[in-house]
């Protein structure tokens, strides 16, 4: 469906006009694009049967609707922190939508983080081989079936994760000389795990380490790579925190909105039963 692709393209021109014109309804609007967009990603995801993939769709589906609320209904005292976790979601959209909705430029990511995972398993001394753009076979006679390769995905790339780094980092008000210390020890350290990831991924799968070649991905991918994918990521998250406190300050800045507003609601609620 073409409108799924330009639906985050209008969102960030949306946002950008938000931002620099400080319209809080100019950025709901753009928040509800991008709700849309989710919805169609789950619906994407859930029909290939990623249900993990798609119920995190949804969630963020859940979440931009609540930011389109939470500026229409702000005070204007409290709006800064939405133009804040705006211009959080802008610079991350600059960086992710044109890879993911791009062919050529999603193509090349896959193509390089292909080509960088089959040169380290040949360095590992797994024998396998890529065919352009994005799958890698073995050369080990003992695998059963030599026509099944491993492919190389977006998702296989990291990149949702590391522009969400990036977009964390560079909306915060905080000196260069930080905001770059934070880039370097999050944005290249979780490119050069995932490549880990990819390559531990492969060799269960061509290996058999966990039985049969499926029971092996499935156990590798969906298991193992996915609990040791998140403990890494908080990992740096906090080491991000501590360099660039500013980010941590953000997110408790939000929920601590949402609690206040909360019990605002409730307090709300008890004055008209009186």
């Amino acid at each position: 469906m073409i409108a799924k692709y330009i639906l985050p393209f209008i969102a960030m021109g949306l946002f950008f006009l938000a931002l620099l014109f400080r319209e809080r309804k100019i950025g709901a609007i753009g928040w509800m694009f991008i709700a849309i967009y989710c919805f169609f990603e789950a619906s994407d995801y859930f029909s290939l049967e990623e249900y993990f993939d798609g119920s995190l769709s949804l969630i963020f589906l859940a979440f931009s609707l609540l930011l389109a609320f939470l500026l229409v209904k702000t005070r204007e005292k409290e709006e800064d922190l939405f133009f804040t976790i705006t211009k959080v979601a802008l610079i991350t959209a600059v960086f992710y939508f044109p890879f993911s909705e791009i062919p050529f430029l999603s193509e090349l990511l896959i193509y390089t983080t292909t080509k960088i995972t089959t040169m380290m398993l040949n360095l590992f001394n797994v024998g396998v081989y890529m065919t352009p753009p994005s799958s890698i076979y073995t050369t080990a006679e003992s695998f059963h079936d030599l026509n099944k390769p491993i492919e190389i995905i977006l998702a296989c790339t990291a990149i949702q994760s590391m522009v969400l780094f990036i977009g964390l980092i560079f909306a915060v008000n905080a000196p260069v000389r930080r905001k770059l210390k934070a880039f370097f020890v999050s944005v290249p350290v979780i490119y050069g795990l995932n490549i880990l990831r990819n390559v531990f991924v492969t060799s269960a799968y061509f290996g058999q380490w966990f039985g049969s070649p499926l029971q092996s991905f499935y156990i590798a991918h969906g298991v193992i790579a996915r609990i040791g994918a998140m403990i890494a990521l908080i990992v740096i998250a906090y080491a991000v925190f501590v360099i660039l406190p500013e980010t941590l300050d953000l997110i408790e800045d939000f929920f601590r909105f949402i609690f206040k507003l909360l019990k605002r609601n409730k307090e709300e609620r008890g004055s008209y039963l009186w």
